[in-house]
């Protein structure tokens, strides 16, 4: 095919395990868009384009591809569902993923929810939490773990959080850094629940979250201010910009708001302050794309100072990432290889405060500060009927940790390095059923120079089967398990007069899971159910042990932590104007076997029995919109005793948005009937947020 025409044809053939896959669909992004099916032969043509141009993929039984085409015939090559796309891949579908039972966010979503952050926008998903009910925009940093399907955090993460691959928990506590990300800065975010050590390795034992970057498709500038009560104020900006077979995507913003403070009123005292938050962000990333290969370059980095809500506890953190990576992939075969590096620091201070809260004292200060590299290799090649994908990882982090006390000082050199290899296999023995095994072998020296390796084979099965055209079931059974952190191993720390106390004799914790789900679509309505069931051995919890002077409690290995229930979530648009999307989460999570009598049948901390959300968007039209979400939470306790019980609440949220040309208005009113919602309990009760309301204003 000549110059002239590759310009004004695109062609090619779809295949998956060397075999033409019919019925695929084909949408080329141009302005209008394209869609073709490939043939009986796994052929299509769309005539009248000039390359290069955006095609995504997608066919049932299969991952979701986004590719960028620069030369025709092309050919593409599928991998089963079971088998995860590479992880440098940046474009995915806004659609759910049925034979996954994964839950997919598009950059609309986003930009239309009345969140700050991505994980207040993220509470729309069925049993996902951070530590206590508290969101990262009024929370300390370290309280950031994320968790799903009842496997309550400490701190610590239970779930991986994914840029591109990426992960943006902390190397030393695994708390999520979800300020670090601008909002503009993605294309969508993937959630995807249960087990997934074999891909993601350790703290991928409750489930996955990949935020997928933003695609560069010319040049198109926006900016958003707003300002808000309590003395908030937000600004971003981001931009594309697409030169032939380069790419690039920028986007940065910032948050400052006085806060509020976060004690019931009857509590506080002279030393209390409003809980401070001021945080800014930024997002590079630069593609090169020659043929069937891409390089990429990016760096994201911010900076974040809260007051925790007294005097003198105060803290800071800041840190980057950054990346480079070049993948290739051809007709039967894919590899890729990426290098990155991320420094991180945290300091922090910590209070004894007085009786009746008029005075409080310095205990400690304490400064962390690692630098993880990590390195990665995949390669792909397609099978008869499948794919077969191999990973190799390796990081390596060095942590510096400082603590002062009025008696001492305390300062150590810390270590935690790893590798890992993993095979994942997919089949596809016919159009309605698909296949997968997974398997992962890790090796983890910490937290001292020196330590010998620790080993864990975790793996996974899944199948998945297109009863109907509209009807999807699956189910999986998998191993995985989660390191204990630097973090959970060697730093202890005292708020008001609650002591928590670190552990180097912890045991790595080790899962066995289930999960059966059913996916049904019926024109613009979808449901998904799905019953999961979790034992998770030497389960890490903060135990509470006798004191007098104080609640005092140490990380231990507990027991097993057994957590079981039912996920119901469904989305329609049943006319044009009016979208609803809805989920609830019921949850059985207990303690048994326990290394503490006291804990024996209790419930897990952090985890309510039920939880639900509710989201109405209207668009009665074009020019205009409304949103309104509400979030519901039973009853859940703050300790692992069951003493300390936050009480059921529900908050409702809403946002009124109108545009007219290139400028768009927004009214947020977050807690609209300033309900109580408790986020700890200690036993001085803290709460999250009343009533607030902003205005932004965005260009395009």
């Amino acid at each position: 095919m000549n110059g002239a025409l590759a310009a004004l044809l695109l062609s090619g053939i779809v295949r998956a395990g060397g075999v033409p896959v019919a019925d695929v669909r084909i949408t080329v992004h141009v302005a209008p868009q394209v869609v073709v099916s490939t043939d009986s032969q796994g052929a299509f043509r769309v005539p009248g384009l000039t390359l290069p141009v955006d095609v995504t993929v997608e066919a049932p039984g299969f991952t979701t591809r986004r590719i960028t085409v620069t030369a025709s015939p092309v050919e593409i090559t599928l991998a089963p569902v079971s088998v995860s796309a590479s992880v440098l891949v940046h474009g995915e579908t806004d659609r759910r993923d049925p034979a996954t039972g994964a839950q997919t966010f598009s950059s609309s979503f986003l930009a239309a929810s009345p969140a700050i952050t991505l994980d207040e926008a993220l509470r729309v998903v069925p049993g996902l939490s951070l530590f206590r009910r508290s969101s990262s925009r009024t929370s300390n940093p370290t309280t950031h773990g994320v968790t799903m399907r009842g496997l309550s955090a400490s701190g610590a993460s239970r779930g991986v959080v994914l840029l591109d691959g990426l992960p943006l928990n902390d190397g030393f506590g695994a708390w999520v850094t979800w300020t670090r990300v601008p909002t503009r800065a993605l294309e969508g975010i993937d959630v995807i629940p249960g087990a997934a050590g074999d891909m993601f390795g350790s703290d991928a034992l409750g489930g996955v979250i990949r935020l997928r970057s933003a695609q560069p498709r010319g040049w198109s500038p926006t900016a958003t201010a707003g300002a808000g009560t309590s003395d908030t104020w937000t600004g971003d900006v981001a931009s594309g910009l697409a030169l032939g077979r380069v790419r690039m995507w920028l986007a940065a913003s910032g948050v400052d708001t006085a806060g509020e403070i976060p004690l019931e009123t009857s509590a506080r005292g002279e030393v209390d302050r409003p809980a401070s938050a001021r945080w800014w962000n930024a997002f590079a990333r630069a593609d090169l794309v020659e043929g069937p290969r891409r390089w990429t370059m990016s760096a994201l980095g911010g900076r974040d100072r809260r007051g925790n809500g007294t005097v003198l506890q105060r803290n800071r953190n800041g840190g980057a990432t950054v990346s480079a990576a070049v993948q290739s992939v051809g007709a039967s075969t894919t590899w890729a290889a990426r290098i990155a590096t991320s420094p991180n620091s945290l300091h922090q201070t910590f209070t004894a405060v007085a009786a009746g809260r008029a005075s409080e004292f310095l205990t400690s200060s304490q400064w962390i500060d690692v630098t993880t590299s990590r390195a990665l290799v995949e390669f792909g090649r397609s099978v008869p009927r499948g794919f077969v994908m191999l990973r190799a990882t390796a990081s390596r982090a060095a942590a510096d940790f400082k603590e002062v006390r009025p008696a001492a000082t305390t300062s150590m050199p810390l270590r935690d390095d790893g590798e890992s290899v993993s095979a994942q296999v997919g089949l596809t023995p016919s159009a309605a059923l698909t296949l997968g095994l997974g398997v992962r072998q890790e090796w983890r020296a910490a937290p001292a120079i020196g330590d010998a390796r620790d080993r864990a084979a975790v793996g996974r099965a899944t199948v998945a089967w297109r009863v109907r055209p509209a009807v999807v079931a699956r189910a999986s059974v998998a191993t995985s398990h989660r390191w204990p952190t630097l973090n959970e191993l060697v730093r202890g720390f005292r708020v008001g007069s609650s002591s928590t106390l670190p552990n180097p004799n912890l045991k790595p914790e080790r899962a066995r899971a289930f999960d059966a789900g059913v996916t049904v679509t019926r024109g613009r309505a979808t449901v998904g159910a799905a019953v999961f069931a979790t034992t998770v051995r030497d389960a890490i919890a903060n135990v509470t042990l006798p004191s007098v002077t104080g609640i005092v409690r140490e990380r231990r290995n507990a027991g097993e932590a057994h957590a079981r229930g039912i996920e119901v979530d469904a989305d329609a648009q049943p006319v044009p104007w009016l979208q609803v999307r809805g989920s609830v989460s019921a949850t059985d999570a207990t303690f048994r076997a326990s290394a503490e009598p006291a804990l024996e049948g209790n419930r897990l901390p952090q985890v309510p029995r039920v939880s639900g959300v509710v989201g109405v968007d209207l668009v009665p039209a074009s020019w205009w919109r409304v949103g309104v979400i509400v979030r519901s939470v039973g009853a859940q306790f703050d300790d692992d005793r069951n003493v300390f019980e936050l009480a059921a609440a529900t908050q409702a949220d809403l946002r009124v948005s109108a545009r007219r040309r290139r400028l768009e208005w927004a009214l947020v009113v977050e807690n609209v009937f300033d309900a109580r919602v408790e986020v700890g309990r200690t036993p001085l009760v803290t709460l999250a947020p009343g009533r607030a309301l902003r205005v932004s204003a965005t260009f395009r």
